[in-house]
């Protein structure tokens, strides 16, 4: 936690203040002394003089424009690649009303409400493209994951040039999140396991969501070995963001002149106030 000043020259008022309630009070200002009858006790005396000097003085540090700076920890997606299948099996019938559009509502919700770093798309069915770099806009992303389930890009699987894709995009300490139903159908393609080890090694967690019930075209154990070998989480049935958080340290900073205005004009009023409760105006005009 830390304070700053935009304007910190308005501080060099603040003794100004202090000494002249210091000389006023050394002058014998007491605004209550008339007849001895009426005479105010010290306090109401000095009242008036010491509830000015703190009004001024709040209203000196407003105009400074002070700002209080904190670190707050709170779980965030961190750096992410989502690589989506888009091939014809993903429109297979085994989920309500398919399994892209069951898969698109699941990351969809889940994603809207998490804060994020920056997260990019890659889409493959028998090629990969990368369609979205690492983006901080949320909505920028969720708009092309709409757009880019609706293509098609005729058959084939190839879970490996998705994977190969991301890893020349990704740097170490980031992650990806395969949402498939873990087809790969592409001959002559690298073996997933070695495109694990390579993630594995270069520090990229490799998360993946199963998307199907039953059919031919499912094959969990592809996305199981993938997330095993890198340290990521396996998911099917339903997805939940949870396991893809991390903590995070964010700065935040608070602007105070608005409330040292209020309590500066809350002092100013509770003076006169209590000026006007004591007799101050009564004494006054003896």
């Amino acid at each position: 936690m830390s304070l700053s000043f935009e304007s910190p020259a308005y501080l060099g008022l603040l003794p100004v203040w202090v000494g002249l309630a210091w000389m006023g009070g050394r002058v014998r200002l007491f605004v209550g002394y008339g007849p001895s009858q009426r005479r105010l006790s010290s306090w109401r005396a000095f009242f008036p003089l010491w509830g000015v000097a703190i009004s001024a003085a709040l209203a000196t540090v407003a105009v400074s424009a002070p700002h209080l700076h904190l670190t707050r920890e709170s779980l965030v997606l961190p750096d992410t690649w989502v690589l989506w299948d888009i091939s014809q099996s993903m429109r297979e019938r085994d989920l309500s009303p398919d399994r892209q559009r069951f898969a698109l509502d699941q990351v969809v919700s889940a994603l809207e409400a998490a804060p994020i770093q920056r997260i990019g798309l890659v889409v493959f069915s028998a090629e990969a493209y990368a369609v979205l770099p690492l983006t901080t806009d949320k909505e920028a992303f969720l708009f092309s994951l709409r757009q880019s389930v609706r293509l098609d890009m005729g058959e084939g699987t190839n879970l490996a040039a998705a994977i190969e894709t991301a890893l020349a995009l990704a740097e170490p300490s980031q992650q990806c999140l395969i949402v498939s139903d873990g087809a790969h159908n592409i001959p002559e393609t690298p073996a997933l396991s070695e495109l694990a080890q390579v993630a594995q090694q270069r520090g990229i967690r490799l998360h993946t969501f199963l998307v199907g019930r039953e059919g031919p075209q499912l094959f969990p154990a592809a996305l199981q070995l993938l997330s095993q070998t890198t340290g990521g989480s396996y998911q099917e049935g339903g997805f939940r963001l949870d396991p893809l958080l991390i903590a995070a340290e964010y700065p935040q900073t608070y602007p105070l002149a608005p409330y040292l205005w209020i309590a500066a004009i809350g002092v100013g009023l509770a003076v006169l106030g209590g000026m006007s409760l004591g007799g101050w105006f009564s004494v006054l005009t003896a």
